[in-house]
């Protein structure tokens, strides 16, 4: 008996049709629209980057917690996917070449930074927010003891969310801030809609769904990552826009 496994090699018939995954995408993104219905009335300053007047050192904070984001998780995210190899290689094919467009655009958000007036050496003194430290921790636990589905399910989440959402707060940020210091975020947001990130995302997870359970688990899995977002955007409305009330 071949005791190697773990190889990807057991290929079979995705648990998901065509239909039944487009199906599935469709509930999962009503889902998801209810969540942001749920953010803009319950989070603080959710809409803070799409008023006229933005707070400074909210949108370079901003700016930081994203870079720093995208560098702790960029390590779990690539430890996924050599989970994601030892059950289905197209799909790690899928998320390796999502990964290659989306791995270095923290340089994006340090540029913009920059375009701000804050130093790299100032972004690399900064600590990121506990939010941030317990979301990548999330990462890892979930790689350990349940499997890179709901790693995955994060990236779809940020991606929809970001097509969806993205187009608006920059247009707003444009008059706010000026579209000359928006050129990073402005590439990251057309790589994302013009590369379809979220379908590809979804490729991905459609490849993972095994079962009824795993649903289960993906819709729980949006409701989890949603919950420490939500952690961050508090953290930051009370470093930065408090603070401003406070002084004021």
């Amino acid at each position: 008996m071949n005791r190697c496994k773990n190889t990807g090699l057991n290929r079979s018939k995705p648990f998901l049709s065509s239909s039944q995954s487009q199906e599935l995408r469709q509930k999962m993104d009503q889902q998801i629209d209810a969540q942001i219905d749920a953010w803009y009335a319950s989070v603080p300053a959710a809409d803070h980057l799409e008023r006229r007047e933005v707070n400074s050192e909210y949108y370079r904070r901003n700016l930081i917690e994203t870079a720093w984001r995208i560098r702790l998780l960029r390590v779990a995210e690539s430890k996924t996917l050599a989970e994601i190899a030892k059950r289905s290689p197209e799909a790690a094919q899928i998320w390796a070449n999502y990964e290659m467009e989306e791995m270095l655009h923290d340089e994006l958000f340090i540029q913009d930074l920059q375009r701000a007036g804050v130093s790299r050496e100032t972004f690399l003194a900064t600590e990121p927010y506990l939010s941030t430290k317990l979301l990548t921790g999330f990462f890892s636990y979930l790689l350990d003891h349940e499997g890179p589905l709901g790693v995955v399910a994060y990236s779809y989440l940020v991606e929809y969310v970001n097509v969806k959402l993205e187009p608006r707060k920059i247009e707003a940020m444009k008059h706010s801030i000026g579209d000359q210091k928006l050129v990073g975020q402005i590439a990251h947001s057309h790589t994302d809609i013009n590369d379809d990130h979220p379908g590809e995302v979804w490729a991905a997870l459609r490849l993972l769904i095994e079962n009824e359970q795993d649903i289960a688990h993906l819709e729980r899995y949006l409701q989890e990552h949603q919950r420490i977002l939500a952690m961050y955007f508090e953290e930051l409305a009370q470093d930065t826009l408090a603070q401003e009330s406070k002084a004021a």
